[in-house]
């Protein structure tokens, strides 16, 4: 700006005339301005923000509140308050005019799960033709944690006594405690315990849990090695639907805090074993209130452990007994983990299995069956050495055009999952259970003796 105004002048001392003059006296006028902006410009800058609601779920919305302060002698044509997140950034334009206190709010949408941290925060003024310009960058830190959304599989929805998918009525509901827990019919269970209204909902019979079966030990197994969340060949979805697609990790992550918050309301004992932990030691391990620090690990945790699942599952073991339920979370079915999970199966441990993605297994012409160290009866058959997989949700029907996946796809029965559920384990596929759409469940998956489907 000097230099032009040293040329203006010069010019108008060798040629006169009244544009020159215009012009000199023009830009006079605004570097006087942006001199001003400098020498007077905001001082002692004091950013605070809040963020609302306190607790949040992964995929909610949150609101940032700011409240700007600051000194300065002349008013302000405009402000920019730029805040830099961990996931992002967010710019804000102000006119202060007089003003030297104001708050303002914006959202950050769909925040995943973790901890989201403001790296830095820069506040940007000017004149009126932003010719000149000042900043600073105030300190102060703000974080806020998000939890995984949790999903309920097969289960009542904490505090309301529902089904995942039951909508609640306009009118009271008055039923015993006793009625609200339900689960699927067990060979055994008499007549008099059928919830007839849930079973015609469902499509299959529930039964009401008496209150002695509503305490149980259950142990959570979370997979938490990289190679048992890679998408297999195949199960890529399209490009125009990758942003919408939950990864198979985070469906993982909040299938175990519903596994958690359900054994936190029925008041059962519950174990959680996941990698990178001390080898035959528990992450959390006690019945009743779930403590904070293990809803910090779920929502800090991330798929790095060194650990196999088979190995993991073998360090779990280690304080098991029979008639206990060890609840597997996975992301992809391998044959390794399916052989020890078969051998926990003949020895009497009930397993529940959720996984996102099914691994075909060979015919029984070509493998031989794995058994148990006893000899036990109940086995499992010998599981395909080929790399090729399903993609993800093959075995549901009715939900994709079968010819998008060509006619390649094995029979449901001869399967991973399949192969364990013949030996009486409960199989859930998180492939269609959204946990972002609130209390969506993951139904047992759909075999020949089972017309569920996932």
């Amino acid at each position: 700006m000097l230099l032009l105004m040293a040329v203006t002048g010069g010019l108008y001392m060798w040629r006169g005339g009244e544009s020159l003059l215009l012009l000199l006296t023009a830009g006079g006028v605004v570097m006087s301005g942006g001199l001003l902006m400098q020498l007077c410009g905001p001082r002692r800058v004091s950013v605070q923000r809040t963020i609302v609601p306190a607790r949040l779920s992964a995929g909610d919305d949150a609101v940032v509140e700011v409240q700007i302060s600051f000194a300065a002698r002349i008013p302000l044509p405009w402000m920019i308050v730029t805040d830099y997140w961990s996931g992002g950034s967010h710019q804000e334009l102000l006119f202060p005019g007089f003003r030297r206190s104001f708050k303002y709010s914006y959202e950050l949408l769909s925040v995943p799960r973790g901890v989201h941290q403001l790296h830095g925060c820069s506040i940007t003024w000017g004149d009126l033709p932003g010719l000149f310009t000042g900043g600073c960058q105030p300190g102060g830190k703000a974080d806020f944690k998000v939890l995984p959304r949790a999903l309920y599989m097969g289960t009542v929805v904490p505090d309301t006594g529902l089904l995942p998918g039951d909508r609640v009525s306009g009118r009271g509901n008055h039923s015993s405690p006793q009625a609200a827990d339900i689960r699927d019919y067990a060979p055994g269970d008499p007549f008099s315990r059928i919830h007839w209204k849930s079973s015609a909902r469902k499509g299959n019979l529930q039964s009401r849990v008496p209150e002695r079966e509503a305490g149980q030990m259950t142990c959570i197994v979370l997979a938490s090695s990289p190679a048992d969340y890679e998408i297999p060949g195949g199960a890529h979805p399209p490009r125009s639907q990758r942003r919408s697609v939950i990864p198979a990790f985070e469906q993982a992550v909040s299938a175990t805090m519903g596994l958690l918050l359900s054994a936190e309301r029925t008041g059962s004992y519950i174990q959680l074993f996941s990698g990178g932990w001390p080898e035959g030691m528990a992450r959390h391990e006690g019945l009743g209130q779930i403590p904070g620090r293990v809803r910090d690990l779920l929502t800090e945790i991330a798929p790095s452990g060194s650990q196999s699942l088979s190995r993991l599952l073998e360090d779990a073991s280690q304080s098991w007994i029979p008639g206990m339920t060890v609840s597997v979370v996975t992301g992809r079915l391998e044959e390794e983990s399916a052989r020890t999970l078969a051998r926990f199966l003949v020895q009497g441990i009930r397993v529940e299995l959720y996984y996102v993605w099914d691994q075909p297994s060979p015919s029984r012409t070509q493998g031989s069956p794995v058994r148990s160290p006893a000899g036990a009866a109940g086995t499992l058959p010998e599981l395909s050495r080929s790399s090729r997989l399903a993609p993800e949700g093959w075995e549901t029907t009715g939900q994709h055009d079968p010819a998008a996946y060509g006619n390649s796809r094995p029979p449901a029965s001869d399967t991973i999952a399949g192969s364990l559920m013949r030996l009486g384990a409960r199989i859930h596929c998180l492939g269609y259970a959204a946990p972002a759409q609130g209390y969506k469940g993951a139904e047992p998956d759909g075999f020949p003796d089972n017309s569920t489907s996932c």
